[in-house]
């Protein structure tokens, strides 16, 4: 146990000793007669436990409890010394700030216990405060990242609302990727048979990657982890996440967040599939309607091109031209 720092304020020279001998091996003492010098004291040194005497030649010690209370100093406590057993005195100490109050009148073996019974009770409160302030950093710092997650999930949802071009997949997901620092290869299924596939830094993707695709899509769950890296399935795309981080709470939230990057992904692809069989209609209907034409059906297709045209229209969905704020 570590050695605390006591300020101990005592007049009686008699009893500082007896004090600071039951106390010799777990604490260092600074020894005050009168308020004045320990006001001094609290200029140079910083203490983990003050013992204070009640009444002092330059006055009550009820204030200078106040004083060193004044913010709470969460890693101290404060303990009066005191032949006062009123209890007036001890609701005054404990208004004051102060932990524990011990009358002066007890017998030697029983004040020795006294003070290893506190040394020890701040031994604890010091690590647990410790454990509660790691705690408290750890839930800020997960906070933090998980507003993060976020807001690149809700960007990369924003993105794929307005994608129509397919091959544009590997920017967004390339750029998702960076907030994580991590590698991945993504391979996209279209209901014709033809298959996009992307990797980090517009790499091409090798054989070997490729059956390992083709393995884990018939073997593998949704949702399949293998070493630091994390297989990712719906219907028509699939996404292998590399080097993953190895603590539980990042990799499941990161999981997370994937298997609904991968969902979005495939809603759109089937979104997109549908607007081009929209397309391949009306190309159908105007060849239809170029030996047949009459005003009702050329006004009716005309605003079927310009609706199709109005919902393939790239957007602007940049954050510089809407009220959203990315943290």
């Amino acid at each position: 146990m570590k050695k605390f720092k006591v300020l101990l304020v005592e007049d009686n020279p008699i009893y500082a000793q007896l004090v600071q001998l039951l106390g010799k091996g777990k604490a260092d003492f600074t020894w005050c007669t009168n308020l004045r010098e320990a006001k001094i004291a609290l200029q140079d040194h910083q203490f983990d436990i003050y013992l204070l005497d009640l009444y002092l030649p330059d006055g009550d010690s009820i204030e200078f409890c106040r004083l060193i209370n004044t913010p709470k100093k969460d890693e101290t406590i404060t303990v009066f010394l005191s032949g006062e057993t009123e209890l007036e005195w001890r609701l005054r100490a404990f208004e004051a700030g102060a932990e524990n109050y011990i009358p002066k009148d007890i017998p030697q073996q029983l004040l020795k216990l006294k003070l290893d019974s506190l040394l020890d009770y701040q031994a604890k409160r010091l690590r647990a405060l410790k454990h509660a302030k790691k705690d408290s950093q750890l839930q800020t710092d997960r906070t933090f990242r998980t507003q993060l997650d976020n807001n690149a999930l809700i960007h990369f949802y924003r993105q794929c609302l307005n994608l129509n071009d397919i091959s544009k997949f590997s920017g967004f997901l390339s750029s998702l990727m960076e907030s994580w620092e991590l590698d991945y290869i993504a391979r996209l299924k279209l209901t014709d048979g033809t298959e996009y596939h992307f990797k980090n830094n517009d790499e091409a993707i090798c054989e070997m990657e490729l059956e390992l695709f083709d393995e884990l899509e018939v073997n593998a769950a949704n949702v399949q982890s293998f070493g630091q890296s994390t297989f990712f399935k719906y219907q028509q795309a699939e996404l292998i996440v590399k080097n993953m981080p190895t603590d539980s709470y990042s990799k499941g939230s990161l999981i997370d967040i994937f298997h609904y990057v991968v969902e979005a992904i495939d809603i759109r692809l089937n979104e997109i599939a549908k607007l081009h069989h929209m397309d391949t209609i009306i190309n159908e209907i105007k060849e239809h309607t170029s030996t047949h034409q009459d005003d009702k059906s050329m006004a009716l297709l005309n605003e079927l091109v310009d609706d199709l045209a109005a919902i393939t229209k790239d957007k602007d969905l940049s954050d510089d031209n809407d009220d959203l704020v990315f943290f």
